[in-house]
């Protein structure tokens, strides 16, 4: 099969030089937000996404084993190297992708892999999303965004939600980053009661279970010295209720994080911005939890 695919793995993991029905590149369905084109990589029955090669957050994965605690790992998309991919001029290659995509590429653990229907949330975390190494005009328009957005008062703001609709399979709620941008203090809980909301009932176990994991995330937070400015929250659960329940919660998108300031200086203390974002998640959880909890009691005295 004449395709000129050719995908070299390093990282300390493997260099695999393999024919294209060996490695399957395509678009990656389960793609909410960010701007660069995330792609599939599909090697037997292995599944890996690989995102366009950021030096920082390259050195983030190569290093992360070695300076971040082993509990906070799990909660952090698990690292395979580095790819690249040459594509050829074959068709039925290319007409999967929206852009030729050539190049390294960081690749990652595939956390929508063993969901049949996954509902999924990104969250944008802590009140600064930019590095001290951005350029000055876009430093000011983060900060612009962050001060009319629900990001300075809360530490976290939607960047995008795809949730699946249970009684109707084909229908699903969406909300891109600009609809999360406008969202205030006020309606950024309505966007999280659509999110757990399968067109039938609230998906309240769901809700416990990412709360369980968040509580997890906030206790390691709290003692790590590193800034994760520009970071997300992705949260991910089971839609389809044949499929069992599953739940996965990971802190992903780190081009932006730091270990030491402007001067050099490691820095002391956990990221406070981030904190405040994964801790407003913890209230907004925690009211719908008790939302549910009033519901199932009137419920009950009407019985």
């Amino acid at each position: 099969m004449d395709i000129e695919t050719c995908i070299n793995y390093d990282g300390g993991h493997y260099v695999s030089q393999l024919p294209f029905e060996e490695h399957i590149v395509s678009s990656f369905e389960h793609q909410v937000g960010g701007r660069a084109e995330i792609v599939s990589i599909h090697q037997g029955k292995e599944k890996s996404i690989g995102k366009p090669l950021n030096e920082t957050e390259h050195e983030f994965y190569e290093t992360a084993a070695n300076t971040l605690p082993d509990i906070l790992l799990p909660y952090i998309p698990y690292y395979k190297g580095v790819v690249e991919i040459e594509n050829g001029k074959t068709k039925c290659l290319e007409h999967k992708l929206k852009s030729r995509p050539k190049g390294l590429y960081i690749v990652l653990e595939d956390v929508t892999s063993t969901f049949k229907k996954p509902s999924i949330m990104d969250l944008k975390m802590g009140t600064r999303q930019y590095s001290d190494t951005m350029h000055p005009d876009k430093i000011g328009r983060k900060k612009h965004r962050s001060l009319t957005t629900t990001s300075h008062q809360l530490g976290l703001r939607v960047a995008a939600i795809r949730s699946y609709n249970s009684t109707i399979p084909s229908q699903r709620y969406k909300m891109n980053k600009l609809q999360g941008r406008a969202l205030t203090t006020d309606t950024i809980f309505d966007a999280f009661r659509m999110f757990f909301n399968d067109g039938k009932k609230m998906r309240y176990e769901v809700i416990s279970s990412l709360l369980r994991n968040l509580y997890v995330i906030i206790n390691i937070i709290e003692q790590v010295k590193i800034r994760l400015y520009c970071c997300s929250l992705l949260l991910v659960y089971e839609s389809d209720v044949n499929a069992g329940h599953k739940i996965d919660i990971r802190i992903i998108d780190f081009a932006e994080y730091q270990v030491c300031d402007s001067d050099g200086e490691k820095y002391q203390g956990p990221d406070k911005g981030f904190l405040l974002g994964l801790n407003t998640l913890a209230k907004i959880l925690l009211a719908l939890q008790m939302e549910g909890q009033n519901q199932l009691a009137l419920n009950e005295d009407k019985e």
